[in-house]
């Protein structure tokens, strides 16, 4: 008997988690949207033809080979699949693994992505907050969403002996959903401490960035870690109070044991425990920021309390080895073994 195939779509950034650990009962196909397989013409032309091609490929793929399943990540992957999908005449089961939105779409895009979310099978999210949120914008019934919580194995950090800035610093890393604005605006307040930034370009792209700012765009994944590991805590200042994104971010800091001032957010209190393992403040608030940012840099007995109490919630609920269960289930519940 030939191994059940699963055909594989995503977008930037790795989609082949889940093979290296099922190669021997499964065969894996990936398509990828990775900018670097097609002449860029704009940003936002490049994009869209990118999924295009990775979508069609991969909806054909899934039609010639018989494949026992196809798995997306990325919701407009997840979109731009299964409509092809329905062309080639596939009949088995579509899982969008890596379901998140770090913005809502509207008019003809939201349109489009609803009817496409008609028809796929299963949703994995990763906060409790957007079963609602989906459910409300696109129609999804809550049967086919199921929330898992992040998980991976701690991060590889470049260097890991060897803090890559010097000095003592708090650092904020990520590009999705962030309020820099805020956080820009706090930091000129707080003119003493030092923030190290792992953004995207376009993150602070109209933003006045105070001199004890040090922004860097396009950093290789471990040397953010390092970033991360050496810096006295992270902060994760979020775009609105139901923002669900920074998850992972969030979990890796966590995984270092660094403790975290974190937006007071409906999408990551299935992680956090103000308090406990994070301390919190408004959405927008920059007082309230201030404050919690000051008290963190000023107490390390503190923040060694909240890192350890969030290393110990990863270490038990955030790990790779949870995120496959969870897969293994899904496959099993849709006949396919693993």
């Amino acid at each position: 008997m030939p191994r059940p195939l699963i055909v594989n779509a995503f977008g930037v950034g790795s989609g082949e988690f889940f093979e290296p650990h099922t190669r021997e009962q499964l065969r894996w196909r990936h398509f990828s949207a990775e900018p670097f397989r097609m002449p860029s013409f704009s940003r936002i032309h490049n994009s869209f033809a990118l999924r295009a091609q990775a979508a069609w490929r991969a909806a054909r793929c899934a039609v010639e080979e018989h494949a026992a399943m196809v798995v997306t990540h990325d919701p407009r992957m997840t979109s731009v699949t299964e409509h092809f999908l329905r062309m080639a005449g596939y009949g088995g089961p579509h899982v969008a693994f890596s379901f998140n939105y770090s913005t809502l779409p509207s008019g003809l895009k939201k349109k489009v992505h609803r009817d496409a979310f008609r028809t796929v099978d299963r949703f994995v999210i990763f906060s409790n907050a957007e079963r609602e949120m989906y459910r409300r914008h696109f129609g999804i019934p809550e049967g086919k969403m199921e929330m898992i919580l992040w998980g991976v194995n701690p991060p590889v950090v470049d260097s890991p002996d060897r803090p890559l800035v010097q000095g003592e610093y708090l650092c904020a890393l990520g590009g999705n959903a962030r309020d820099y604005v805020t956080l820009a605006a706090a930091m000129r307040r707080l003119a003493a401490l030092k923030l190290v930034v792992v953004a995207r370009p376009e993150n602070f792209r109209g933003i006045d960035v105070p001199s004890n700012v040090m922004v860097r765009t396009n950093v290789p994944f471990g040397e953010a870690m390092n970033i991360l590991k050496f810096s006295r805590f992270m902060a994760l200042p979020l775009a609105g109070p139901e923002v669900p994104c920074g998850h992972v971010t969030l979990v890796n800091a966590m995984h270092l044991g660094k403790a975290i001032a974190i937006t007071r957010s409906s999408g990551v209190v299935d992680y956090l425990r103000e308090g406990d393992s994070a301390l919190m403040f408004g959405a927008r608030a920059a007082d309230e920021m201030i404050s919690v940012i000051q008290k963190m840099w000023e107490d390390r007995a503190l923040c060694d309390r909240l890192g350890e109490a969030g290393l110990r919630f990863a270490r038990g609920h955030c790990t790779e080895e949870r995120t496959l269960a969870h897969f293994r289930r899904i496959l099993l519940e849709f006949g396919v073994s693993a």
